[in-house]
């Protein structure tokens, strides 16, 4: 099958996925979480970057694409061919036990950046009350650091960062 060359909506690194598994570049392993790949018969090797992700950098006409591991996984047993990948930016591969190195298929579920979006994968969405939002950018304003902030509420420092600088909860005081 032959990969189309333009598909509106679709991620560059979904499309290079579905490439490789429909030319039987890659095989996938869903059980174990591994891709696979068909000239060596070996796992591909996956590498932890900083954030805690797993990825590969792959050639793809003529340009490198990086290739997350729980991505590859999840297209590989969910997408049967070109048209079942996500055609939605806001959709995101979730680690449902929140092991960013359990990349079985199981462990893998496509989910909003919203529900993505709390303090640690398999809890329900935080979301702050106007009163917490108050005192989050009255402590800010005190030079109170986004990290101690975050430590505190459970979230990362960039979530706490965006409601002291008002590009979320815009409506709080």
């Amino acid at each position: 099958m032959t990969a189309p060359r333009l598909l509106p909506g679709i991620r560059l690194q979904d499309l290079v996925i579905m490439t490789k598994l429909t030319s039987r570049d890659w095989t996938a392993d869903p059980a174990k979480g591994e891709i696979i790949s068909s000239r060596t018969g070996t796992p591909i090797r996956f590498h932890t970057h900083d954030d805690g992700y797993q990825a590969v950098s792959v050639r793809f006409r003529g340009h490198r694409v990086k290739v997350l591991r729980h991505r590859a996984v999840y297209i590989a047993g969910a997408c049967r061919s070109f048209k079942d990948l996500p055609t939605d930016f806001d959709l995101q591969v979730d680690h449902i036990n929140g092991d960013l190195t359990d990349c079985r298929f199981e462990n893998l579920r496509l989910i909003t950046a919203r529900e993505n979006n709390r303090p640690r994968s398999g809890y329900l969405l935080r979301i702050f009350g106007t009163d917490e939002v108050e005192s989050m950018r009255e402590r800010y304003a005190a030079g109170v650091s986004t990290q101690k902030m975050a430590d505190e509420y459970g979230v990362s420092r960039s979530t706490i960062w965006r409601i002291v600088t008002r590009r979320t909860y815009k409506e709080a005081l």
